[in-house]
């Protein structure tokens, strides 16, 4: 069991494990906004850190500078979500409003680059925010694409509205895109059958509006979000997940990002909550 922590401001309550990194809840006052796991797994709930990479690395091997490597694989073959949600961190710095936490991402086989990683989470007023600090300890170039991974609670309808139209990643199979965009709408709402588990591109504020809330979501280094509401979502939540690259970008490289030697690289969101009704 990891070291479970609570920060808070006049409004929100969030609870924080250093077992993954891991916010177990976000409330405000006295209802939850953030979807809490029902079965343990942090990608199930919550809002978990999905280094060095997020979503799906196709049967988990990728090269780098021509060398070969591999990630454990799960039940379809594939890698998912990286490992730093099971990785234990290190409590840095614990206040009233905020904590921030590190660890390193160096795995001798799987990812044998000196990534040191510093998450900051931090609330004021309705404003919850967390930013992952990547620096890059050792001589040589390191590929990352992080994402987050939260659950908003928004009951029965959503709508997830952008500045402008997102081009809609189209997928050669089940879970991987062929490299081909459509341009879609600049309003996605809930679907009257079926479910999302898409990829979108797109960089620039995002507004979430439930029955109850609405999250207003800023991000910094994200490219691309996925949209999830299948079975993990429970019917009450809709998962909108910032990703600063494509789904299997290890293996494609489109908008991998390489960290070079000594170079410190952000990546993070926020988002600011409010009632309101649709």
């Amino acid at each position: 069991m990891g070291q479970r922590m609570k920060i808070a401001s006049d409004l929100l309550s969030v609870g924080v494990s250093n077992d993954g990194s891991y916010v177990e809840y976000i409330t405000y006052g006295e209802n939850d906004i953030i979807k809490r796991t029902g079965d343990g797994h942090k990608t199930h709930g919550g809002i978990a850190p999905l280094f060095p990479y997020a979503n799906r690395i196709r049967g988990g091997t990728y090269s780098f500078e021509g060398r070969e490597y591999a990630f454990q694989r799960g039940n379809d073959g594939n890698s998912i979500h990286g490992y730093a949600k099971d990785l234990h961190w290190e409590v840095v710095e614990i206040e009233e409003d905020a904590v921030t936490l590190k660890t390193d991402l160096y795995r001798e086989k799987e990812y044998p680059f000196r990534i040191g990683c510093t998450v900051h989470i931090c609330v004021s007023g309705s404003r919850f925010c967390e930013v992952a600090h990547f620096h890059n300890h050792g001589d040589s170039g390191a590929p990352i694409s992080p994402g987050f991974h939260p659950y908003f609670i928004v009951r029965n309808e959503w709508t997830v509205s952008l500045e402008k139209r997102a081009l809609k990643s189209i997928k050669m199979d089940e879970y991987f895109p062929s490299g081909n965009y459509l341009e879609f709408y600049k309003n996605i709402r809930k679907k009257k059958a079926g479910h999302f588990d898409d990829l979108f591109r797109y960089s620039g504020p995002i507004r979430v509006l439930g029955e109850r809330y609405s999250y207003e979501i800023e991000t910094t280094n994200s490219r691309y979000f996925m949209i999830y509401d299948g079975e993990y979502a429970g019917g009450e939540s809709v998962a909108v997940e910032p990703m600063s690259s494509t789904v299997n970008a290890f293996q494609s490289g489109e908008d991998l990002k390489t960290l070079n030697p000594d170079e410190i690289w952000l990546f993070g969101f926020s988002f600011t909550v409010q009632e309101t009704s649709l």
